[in-house]
């Protein structure tokens, strides 16, 4: 279960030399999420149905679909997914996680 991402209003900044980089804080929450990292991870091979479910970590209004890019990428970097493109049906939603927490869960397309 990887920690809860930041939004994804604060993962680039842009440069003055042109082209975009990582924030400090998302460099830490992806150090933190690699430290999380299951054990025995398989790589998806086909098209994928992902559900992401949010635990809210405070009473402010947030809007949900800002989260999943940080958690795309990061499949993609531990190399659960070749491309983040394989997800073609995915939902995201407040539920009965522990606050401030993120659940994933993954399977093969039919």
């Amino acid at each position: 279960m990887p920690p809860f991402p930041p939004s994804v209003n604060n993962l680039f900044l842009n440069v003055s030399r042109g082209g975009r980089v990582k924030t400090a804080k998302y460099r830490a929450w992806e150090k933190d999420a690699d430290v999380k990292k299951p054990a025995g991870i398989v790589q998806l091979k086909g098209d994928v149905v992902a559900i992401y479910t949010f635990g809210r970590p405070d009473n402010r209004r947030r809007d949900v679909a800002n989260l999943e890019k940080a958690i795309g990428d990061t499949l993609t970097r531990w190399g659960v997914l070749k491309d983040d493109c394989q997800i073609i049906d995915i939902r995201l939603l407040w539920g009965e996680v522990l606050p401030g927490s993120a659940k994933v869960e993954l399977r093969e397309a039919d």
